[in-house]
């Protein structure tokens, strides 16, 4: 039996693709609640939010002289808008489905002979 059958068995004995992907599920449900957390943040605390980071574009204003304004604004509003996006989610937010998973389900191992190494399909 080859070193390459030996690994397969015994990742195929402690169901290490089958821990893989609990693993997945669980990584993306943990980041899915932490969107959620500064979703909320973001919704319940936008005048303070705003109130900083005008805070910061003067501060920023104030030590170059104004010499990068166009940049500072530039940027401001990109932070705004993807403030208004959590924001947004926060109030179109609905409760995950568990069975809604965005980890796909594996249709090879990473063991099987005739599938390239990296390539899930």
């Amino acid at each position: 039996m080859s070193f390459g059958e030996q690994l397969k068995n015994k990742a195929d004995e402690v169901h290490l693709q089958e821990k893989a992907k609990d693993f997945g599920d669980a990584v993306i449900e943990i980041a899915k609640a932490a969107m959620s957390v500064a979703a909320g943040y973001a919704h319940e605390n936008r005048v303070k939010v705003d109130g900083a980071l005008d805070k910061a574009e003067a501060k920023i204003g104030e030590k170059t002289g104004g010499k990068h304004a166009d940049t500072v604004t530039k940027v401001r509003a990109s932070v705004d808008k993807g403030i208004d996006k959590l924001v947004d989610h926060h109030d179109k937010a609905a409760p995950p489905t568990p069975a809604a998973s965005a980890v796909p389900d594996d249709k090879h191992s990473a063991f099987d002979e005739d599938t390239p190494a990296g390539n899930p399909t």
